[in-house]
């Protein structure tokens, strides 16, 4: 495998959530139900009561399901599709973490979102010559939002801010990249 190989695979393995903690809830859903027929099928084996349904009793109603009221048939599809496709919408979505990555020629860098909201507040407080805290970022999967909110009786230039802080995130290579947008408080702080 080639060294960019390599590093495309652990910035994906880093900006990515692992699907683990559905594939595991899953599979102790399943274990559980097993583990209930098992006791069901030895409970009516050695001829004790069941401690829900016996499993003829299971197998009856399975079988004569066709001659149940069509509501209960349809409400059972219909409950049985909605988990199916939240199965498969959690499987395909993109789980993205509050990361992004870069690849150099010899070095692979995986920064988090809220470093990067860090750096674009710095660069916004100082281009607008306020407060680090009167400017709060908000970084998304592909764009993030820069509010500030302006001392009272002090102009700010929203233009000028904007220009900085499309500079800053210009000289970061991480994907996905972000686009950013300014917006300027109506209502001012008192210094």
């Amino acid at each position: 495998m080639s060294t960019q190989a390599l590093y495309r695979r652990a910035v994906r393995r880093e900006t990515h959530s692992p699907r683990s903690a559905l594939a595991i809830t899953i599979a102790i859903v399943l274990a559980l139900v097993l583990a209930w027929l098992g006791t069901e099928s030895v409970l009516a084996a050695i001829g004790q009561q069941p401690l829900l349904v016996a499993p003829k009793d299971i197998v009856t109603a399975v079988l004569t399901a066709a001659t149940a009221p069509a509501p209960l048939l349809v409400a059972i599809g219909v409950v049985a599709a909605i988990v199916g496709f939240i199965l498969i919408v959690l499987s395909l979505a993109p789980a993205r973490q509050g990361r992004r990555g870069s690849i150099a020629d010899r070095t692979a860098t995986v920064v988090d979102d809220r470093v990067i909201a860090q750096s674009l507040a710095r660069a916004a407080s100082y281009a607008g010559d306020i407060d680090p805290s009167q400017v709060n970022v908000s970084v998304g999967a592909r764009s993030a939002r820069v509010d500030v909110t302006p001392t009272s009786g002090r102009r700010v230039d929203q233009r000028e801010i904007q220009q900085a802080v499309d500079a800053e995130v210009a000289s970061y290579d991480f994907r996905p990249a972000l686009r950013v947008k300014v917006k300027l408080n109506e209502q001012g702080t008192v210094a």
